[in-house]
């Protein structure tokens, strides 16, 4: 019979269950104390530039620790506490008393949970921001990385405080608890900061922030695309039944060339953009290509591929399209749905693997063999890639291992074997791990040598594909996209006038050289810091934010002069490109 005081705790939204942990020990009630906890902080795996990104040095992005924490320390420098094992301790009675604090309690065994709800009545438990949970940090539904809000993990860094019963006899759980509680604070606090949203942005101001200037540019550059390429709902279930081969740029690719060769006419071959170049040298036309990356650097592979007739493209709509390498291709993503029409998305997060499982699922395949998709190496220094790739090898050579950056983060496979990653392929093996789990989409994954296992992935070296690719020929004569030419066009003469507008005033005052100079170049510096310029020419090519700011904020006159100049030429170098590309655009309209 379930304990009357557990279920009043589900009933009053304060306890979550998930699947139970193996009981350990006698069930007896935990003494404590909570003492932080002695693990690396995953934190320490960042580049610590992004410690202090911002325009005040003295606020920091996340926390580390010291190994002797105390619970009040903890709690003055952040308002998210974790406790493990449901204990009665003055830890416990100190985080519960901050109101302010986010407290989340995880205990593996409810027969301690019992007992402590024997002793710490029901009403101390019954307030705002506690969370407790008892089971597998990764067998929730929905998954802890949707129950719990981002916003909770931008309260502060995770302080972690473990009884010794925890730690003595659930160790391993505890650490797959801490290690998911973590990689959601970096998803949530510290990715958006070192991602390509900001990592060229230090110190990051308080600016308009929308388009990235590699999304501008290839919103610009795709406008022929618009008009021809339609949505990805023409292929949703459009192969339903079929096998899906998702092929990713792990180092193990190379040996399994042979095997996706066999296979090619049995399951439907969903490559990702950095694996599409040894598949094409290998003389393996995948059915079908994905990126969803939107930086310029993802599209180069596409510079050194050949034509790829058999192939589509599917593509999110502000990613590098690939030219004339693709004879058909389909967008997801929207921009400018007013103009160039509604398209759905695909879900995704952290590696574009995660984007080949989410169009499997839309194509309606019924399970998916994953390839390459290993996500970690075994450099601590750098991660590899399958040879005849366009990313570059990572630095060689025996170093000690630092348990910090610039290391990579230490993780063991399912199978024992040691292995490292970086902080954001941590956290997409999370996010997918977790989003094949609940999909209910079986799945195979051929490397040993990788993170993504769990509930839901099996492993197989070669696993047999019985069934066969249905025909495409109908994929590849779409219905066009309904696109409102007439409203194209009024965009882009607006964008023209736009772009010439700020050209003229970048021209003028670099062509400014009177004691005036300075004052008018930040009153335009401070409206083109309003409407996104700013923002993109922080990751156009060759501009320096960092030397911008310390010439124009942090020097004296002359210098602040300079640094003006610096970045008034890059915003003219700039709107050149963006003009170039638009009066192209207004040609084919």
């Amino acid at each position: 019979m379930e304990n009357s005081k557990i279920a009043a705790l589900v009933e009053l939204g304060i306890l979550c269950r998930g699947v139970q942990v193996e009981p350990v020990g006698d069930g007896g009630a935990d003494p404590g104390p909570h003492r932080f906890s002695e693990h690396s902080q995953l934190c320490r795996y960042e580049n610590p530039v992004y410690r202090h990104p911002f325009e005040d040095p003295s606020v920091a992005a996340y926390a580390v620790f010291a190994p002797d924490t105390t619970m009040e320390a903890a709690l003055s420098g952040t308002r998210l506490v974790i406790l493990l094992g449901a204990a009665d301790t003055p830890q416990l009675r100190a985080a519960l008393a901050a109101r302010s604090a986010v407290v989340i309690l995880f205990e593996p065994d409810e027969r301690v949970l019992t007992r402590f709800l024997d002793q710490f009545k029901l009403a101390g438990l019954n307030r705002p921001n506690l969370f407790c949970f008892t089971g597998e940090p990764r067998s929730f539904d929905p998954p802890l990385q949707d129950m719990l809000p981002g916003d909770m993990f931008r309260l502060g860094t995770p302080a972690v405080f473990v009884t010794g019963r925890v730690r003595g006899l659930y160790g391993q759980w505890a650490d797959r608890v801490v290690e998911y509680l973590e990689t959601l604070h970096y998803r949530h606090a510290i990715y958006g900061l070192s991602g390509q949203a900001l990592n060229l942005s230090r110190p990051v101001r308080n600016i308009h922030r929308g388009l990235l200037y590699d999304q501008q540019l290839h919103a610009f550059e795709n406008v022929p695309e618009y008009l021809t390429a339609p949505p990805i709902a023409g292929l949703r279930n459009r192969l339903r039944g079929a096998e899906a081969i998702l092929v990713a740029a792990g180092p193990d690719l190379s040996s399994k060339l042979d095997w996706i060769r066999r296979n090619r006419e049995h399951g439907v071959v969903i490559c990702v953009n950095n694996a599409v170049k040894p598949l094409a040298e290998a003389g393996i036309q995948p059915h079908f290509v994905i990126i969803n990356d939107t930086s310029i650097d993802s599209g180069m592979v596409f510079r050194h591929i050949p034509k790829l007739p058999e192939t589509i493209l599917v593509a999110h709509c502000l990613s590098d399209l690939g030219g004339d390498r693709f004879r058909q291709k389909y967008l997801f993503g929207s921009f400018l749905p007013q103009i160039f029409g509604e398209r759905e998305d695909l879900r995704l997060h952290g590696s574009v693997i995660s984007t080949a499982f989410s169009l499997a699922r839309h194509l309606g395949c019924a399970r998916c063999v994953l390839v390459g998709a290993q996500l970690a190496s075994t450099n601590p220094w750098g991660l590899s890639y399958a040879p005849g790739t366009v990313k570059d090898a990572p630095e060689a050579g025996a170093r000690e291992l630092t348990n910090e950056h610039p290391q990579l983060c230490p993780v063991t496979t399912p199978f024992g074997e040691p292995l490292f990653t970086t902080l954001n392929f941590l956290d997409a093996a999370l996010w997918l791990a977790e989003e094949i789990r609940v999909s209910g989409v079986p799945c195979v994954n051929t490397s040993k040598a990788s993170i993504l296992f769990g509930e839901g992935i099996e492993y197989d070296e070669e696993p047999a594909l019985a069934g066969r690719v249905p025909n495409m020929k109908d994929l590849f004569r779409p219905e066009p996209p309904r696109v409102d030419r007439a409203e194209a066009g009024r965009w882009l003469r607006q964008e023209i006038r736009l772009w010439t507008s700020v050209a003229e005033a970048a021209r003028t005052l670099l062509g400014d050289d009177t004691p005036a100079m300075a004052a008018k170049g930040m009153a335009i510096l401070e409206q083109l810091d309003r409407n996104n310029v700013t923002y993109l020419a922080e990751r156009f090519r060759g501009f320096s934010n960092g030397e911008f700011y310390r010439l124009v904020f942090e020097g004296d006159e002359s210098s602040r002069r300079k640094g003006l100049r610096l970045y008034f030429r890059n915003v003219l170098a700039m709107s050149g490109d963006f003009l170039a590309l638009l009066r192209r655009d207004a040609g084919i309209l």
